[in-house]
């Protein structure tokens, strides 16, 4: 079965080979749904652990047992064995986000934040969410298609340091002395490096956001993991005022665009 909501209805129909797969929609025909009905007893589903949130994989966990199948962790993702034209990761620059349009430095951000962890108990935190990094390191780039974001990981640890883990070749020259000394830029590869060095610590992690390999990753290290919100959410949500000017200038601009628009068709 191949799962979608309505803005792929008539793709999927024409890319997807419906004699093989069932099409369904993926609120009304959930994926979880689906496993119940089609697991047979004593069946085993793989999964990849780095593409799936903890909070998902409890869902699609509860929904094999209650077929009496069982979820399955797969070392490697099978599809990459079979994808040879598959492309490289995107190499789109990562270029500071000027304090004038962030409206708060982002060594202020991560000494606010590390000291919520603090108060909260934990020595850490795992980010891994591509808009709280960005917003934390007041950083933007372009690996998503139309949305200002780097694919990246970040260890926050409670005394506002960070690891950020990222390709190396993505940051544009001064970057670095943007992010300050208390960042250490590493390979994305070392992000399991970073997370056993978390070992016998208090972690904070995001279940709806983190992929179950980072819990995975952290239980094997020792870690006490205490699954919460990513600490970034709320205050990003907290607009300042130069973020407000920010979001209004660009409602000008954008309604002025519409306007335009249609203008010309009517």
């Amino acid at each position: 079965a191949i799962f979608t909501d309505g803005r792929y209805t008539l793709q999927v129909a024409e890319q997807v080979a419906t004699d093989l797969f069932e099409t369904r929609h993926i609120t009304d025909e959930p994926p979880t749904d689906w496993l119940a009905e089609n697991l047979g007893a004593g069946a085993k589903l793989g999964f990849d652990p780095r593409l799936f949130t903890a909070d998902q994989v409890a869902r699609y966990r509860r929904a094999a047992e209650k077929a009496g199948a069982a979820l399955v962790a797969v070392e490697a993702n099978p599809v990459d064995a079979v994808w040879e034209d598959q492309p490289p990761p995107p190499l789109a620059p990562v270029v500071a986000h000027d304090l004038s349009f962030a409206g708060e430095a982002a060594a202020d951000k991560r000494h606010r934040i590390a000291e919520d962890l603090r108060r909260a108990g934990a020595e850490a935190a795992v980010i891994t969410a591509p808009d709280s990094i960005a917003w934390l390191l007041n950083i933007r780039g372009a690996d998503v298609p139309r949305t200002p974001l780097a694919l990246s990981s970040l260890l926050l640890r409670g005394d506002g340091q960070a690891d950020f883990f990222v390709d190396g070749r993505k940051l544009v020259a001064g970057l670095e002395g943007h992010l300050g000394n208390e960042v250490r830029v590493r390979p994305e590869a070392e992000f399991a490096d970073g997370l056993a060095e978390l070992a016998a610590k208090t972690v904070r992690v995001d279940p709806a956001s983190s992929s179950a390999w980072v819990f995975e990753r952290l239980a094997d290290a020792g870690a006490e993991v205490v699954r919460d919100v990513d600490p970034c959410q709320l205050p990003k949500a907290r607009k300042n005022e130069v973020e407000l000017d920010g979001i209004r200038a660009a409602h000008r601009r954008d309604g002025a665009a519409v306007c335009r628009f249609l203008h010309w068709l009517g």
